[in-house]
């Protein structure tokens, strides 16, 4: 763009920051982008769940201790708190595609750090987005997951490819009770063709990780349908129980 004319754009609608709303030309801002708090070892080994880091205790999480998952492991670049929320409902529900690059660079980032070692991309095949039902599509116009994963294959040098079809519409998984959300998306999910997921190392892509019904349920599709592997990366999960709590309560406990 010529220099004069973004000069004009931006007297008109000068850039903010998408997070926090600042006069900023960065779609989120230097002070967001450090706000943002990056999830980091220890996890439970399977589902990715942070653990607490002054409590000692076995490499699974007590829900996955017995229970064989549909996925090997799953990580996430965030919590889903702070910043992130706002610039994730801006891209999400706003349309505002300026994130999109940014977002996925968080994800990007925990993967050459090593916080996200478990998803090693030398043991990956294929990079595959949680796919919309038709009818989301048209409604939001882009699949955030498609977009997320865009930036993840690129980085890791991988294909993209949208392995998975929802077969059925479902209820946002936000709107309801955690205990609901399994049955909500049993059997919505079936692989576009098996003999292209047969043998496949696959790495799901997904925006957020809450209960993981969505995740288990397009994990169990894939591997039905030959999938020699499937891990899980997610951009953002809800904070863990332990943590909410108030600041002087862990400090108490650290003294």
């Amino acid at each position: 763009m010529h220099p004069l004319l973004r000069g004009a754009l931006d007297l008109l609608y000068p850039p903010r920051c998408e997070a926090c709303g600042r006069l900023r030309r960065e779609p989120i801002c230097a002070d967001c982008l450090t706000a943002i708090e990056r999830i980091t070892p220890p996890v439970c080994e399977v589902c990715g769940d942070p653990f607490d880091p002054l409590a000692r205790g076995a490499p699974r999480c007590r829900d996955c201790r017995g229970r064989r998952r549909a996925y090997s492991a799953a990580r996430t670049a965030a919590y889903y708190t702070g910043p992130l929320v706002e610039a994730i409902r801006r891209f999400k529900y706003d349309c505002q595609m300026v994130l999109w690059r940014p977002l996925g660079g968080l994800m990007v980032e925990a993967l050459a750090n090593g916080s996200a070692a478990a998803l090693d991309p030398d043991t990956i095949d294929v990079v595959c987005p949680v796919p919309l039902h038709p009818s989301r599509l048209r409604e939001r116009g882009f699949n955030q997951s498609v977009l997320l994963g865009e930036v993840v294959a690129e980085a890791i040098n991988h294909p993209l490819k949208q392995l998975l079809d929802r077969t059925r519409p479902t209820r946002p998984q936000v709107d309801l009770p955690a205990e609901s959300r399994a049955a909500n998306v049993r059997d919505a999910f079936a692989p576009r063709l098996e003999e292209v997921v047969a043998r496949q190392r696959v790495l799901l892509i997904d925006d957020l990780f809450t209960t993981g019904a969505t995740l288990s349920e397009c994990a169990r599709a894939l591997r039905s349908a030959g999938a020699a592997d499937v891990r899980v990366f997610t951009l953002a999960r809800t904070t863990p129980r332990w943590r909410q709590v108030r600041p002087e309560t862990t400090s108490d406990r650290r003294r």
